[in-house]
């Protein structure tokens, strides 16, 4: 495996649909198999060889940002607080601070669930691809709204969002960007959401990779933490309880 040592959590959401169910807790404390969503997040970068990471947190992300660091104190965490307006604001902010100290990065969601070896392959695939960016893709959907994505027989990503027509893969919250990318990116008021962003890029041209991804669960709302759970009993039998 190509090694990769830098990686971002984007978690300053405040993940509303969780609420009926976790009132008064963060997205990224809700618990899964008795551990908090960012934990999971946390461990499956570090599996796949992650040392630094850097995590996007909203005003309320304290309680996140102390038990990443008691839970993992070997691990050399960049904690940033802001209260974004949207995800692409939050993507584009995490971006450039990566950008800063690295030539490529990885960015996930808080609630994206991966089996290991699908992140490890995902990294090596997207190095390979040496495009300016590379996001991981499912064809299970069960996203309310996702993002469609049609790929070339390279899987490079031929069209994005509404012009799409196989509607077979779907964006998963995973994404490799190089710096150089990162440092083309609008300036915040200019999406009102990530997807806008990267529809944009596909429909300019911009080469963009996929890399499909076996198995994995979005938490989004209080049916996901079911899936998330069995997933985690899986594919984390050492630590799940």
């Amino acid at each position: 495996m190509i090694f990769q040592r830098h990686a971002g959590i984007f978690a300053a959401g405040h993940g509303s649909r969780l609420q009926s169910l976790f009132p008064n807790t963060i997205k990224p404390m809700v618990p899964v198999a008795g551990r908090p969503l960012i934990e999971w997040t946390a461990r499956l970068l570090i599996s796949a060889g992650v040392e630094d990471i850097t995590v996007l947190l909203n005003s309320s992300g304290k309680p996140a940002k102390e038990h990443l660091k008691k839970t993992f104190p070997s691990t050399r965490f960049i904690f940033i607080s802001r209260d974004t307006a949207s995800s692409y604001e939050s993507f584009s902010l995490l971006s450039q601070l990566m950008a800063m100290k690295t030539e490529n990065f990885i960015l996930s969601t808080v609630d994206a669930f991966y089996p290991p070896q699908d992140l490890k392959k995902f990294i090596e695939q997207a190095q390979n691809y040496s495009l300016p960016a590379t996001l991981a893709v499912t064809d299970r959907i069960e996203d309310e709204k996702p993002l469609w994505t049609d790929l070339d027989s390279d899987g490079v990503i031929k069209r994005m969002g509404p012009a799409c027509k196989d509607h077979k893969f779907a964006t998963s919250g995973l994404y490799f960007f190089t710096a150089a990318l990162a440092a083309r990116m609008p300036e915040a008021e200019k999406f009102t959401a990530l997807r806008q962003y990267l529809t944009g890029l596909v429909e300019s041209g911009e080469r963009i990779g996929s890399v499909p991804m076996n198995d994995g669960v979005d938490v989004d709302d209080a049916d996901d933490i079911a899936l998330a759970e069995n997933f985690v009993r899986t594919y984390f039998k050492e630590t799940s309880c």
